[in-house]
């Protein structure tokens, strides 16, 4: 890996997204002359237009969403990524777009492809600093927590409590750097790994993954136990939001084989604290993949019911005795059964997730039967319209 860039990366002032596009096509409208232009970017297997620059005003720009904007010639720079590519700039015009300005693509298209690649990579590095940031922050605030507790706790007590929130805190630190990092180099942005290299990048997400769930479901007990747990509410895309931790979560499935299905037709805002959503999301998901069968399926989805938010995670795997639907939201519950001997776990996940629901008054319950999977289901009232 470049370390000039890696440096570069983390000492780079947070660009605005907005003005690094704009800017892009201020200059690409130097190189080439046009009066509409646009950027697409890839999601999945289609594009979507992300940001557009007009140079006339009487051109509408939603003539770009048309798929033949009458009375414009076009020409698209592809923008490529280690030979994928992940989008592309439409150019429109009412002139022909001359031999000599189509001979400058290729050389435009390489130009434009390593300063995006450039910038998508700093913004990765940037996105891990913050949470190293927010790391020490966290520490800091449960370190004054401690301190204002010292007097009221007994001596044993305070030894245990200090002893889980500052370890917790050492050792997800650096799981955090090596998680980012292990992330870029499996999308291929350090380049091209073989096979084995793969594999292994595979084995350490998925290892490093599934012990910060460990560690969070410890710190996040100490603190919902001592009252120590804020929350931060704001309107929030849920959808994004479970894309967003599905990305982190799906090494997981890898070994197993098992794939992750969406659903997510709400289109509407909650009100919700996003950190803590998503540790919901990530202890479901996390829940659903180790109880599945291989090669099976986890299928998110989410809905409005009235004046609800309605978000439901279903497995296909081993399920839930119904006698047992009350007993798993209790602390350090592990129920006995051939899967969950072979699945190291603090048996705190569920119990977090209900107290985190229940912190955002929301609700959740359980829908399952033995082998026949479980599907939990959260519901959040949605804000009144005004």
């Amino acid at each position: 890996m470049d370390t000039n860039l890696i440096t570069s990366a983390f000492l780079n002032v947070e660009q605005d997204e907005n003005t690094f596009y704009t800017n892009s096509f201020m200059e690409l409208k130097s190189e080439i002359d046009f009066l509409l232009c646009g950027f697409f970017h890839k999601s999945i297997k289609s594009y979507r237009l992300k940001y557009s620059y007009s140079c006339s005003k009487e051109i509408p720009k939603d003539t770009l969403t048309t798929d033949k904007p009458n009375g414009f010639y076009t020409l698209k720079i592809p923008v490529k990524i280690l030979g994928n590519t992940m989008g592309y700039f439409l150019l429109l015009r009412k002139e022909k777009f001359k031999k000599e300005e189509k001979q400058k693509l290729d050389t435009i298209s390489k130009k434009y492809s390593n300063r995006i690649k450039d910038y998508e990579i700093s913004k990765i590095f940037q996105n891990q600093l913050l949470i190293l940031q927010d790391a020490i922050l966290q520490k800091n605030e449960a370190t004054k927590k401690l301190k204002e507790q010292n007097e009221k706790l007994i001596e044993t007590d305070k030894i245990r409590t200090e002893f889980l929130s500052n370890i917790s805190h050492e050792l997800r630190t650096p799981l955090n750097s090596i998680i980012g990092f292990s992330s870029a180099m499996k999308e291929g942005l350090t380049g091209k790994l073989n096979d084995k290299q793969q594999n292994f990048i595979n084995k350490i997400l998925a290892s490093s993954i599934h012990l910060t769930g460990l560690i969070n479901d410890i710190l996040d007990m100490t603190k919902i136990e001592s009252k120590a747990m804020k929350l931060n509410l704001k309107e929030t895309d849920i959808n994004q939001t479970i894309k967003e931790t599905i990305n982190v979560i799906e090494p997981l499935g890898y070994e197993k084989g098992i794939k992750i299905e969406t659903n997510l037709k709400l289109k509407d805002n909650i009100l919700t604290d996003e950190q803590k959503f998503r540790q919901i999301m990530f202890n479901l998901l996390g829940n659903a993949i180790k109880f599945s069968h291989k090669n099976s399926k986890v299928v998110v989805s989410t809905s409005k019911l009235k004046d609800c938010a309605i978000i439901k995670v279903k497995d296909f795997g081993i399920g839930i005795d119904k006698k047992d639907h009350k007993k798993i939201f209790e602390k350090f519950v592990q129920l006995d059964n051939i899967y969950t001997k072979t699945c190291s776990s603090t048996g705190l996940g569920l119990t977090i997730t209900n107290e985190l629901v229940k912190m955002q008054n929301g609700t959740i319950s359980l829908k399952s039967s033995l082998n026949k999977g479980a599907e939990f289901t959260i519901k959040f009232k949605l804000k009144p319209q005004t």
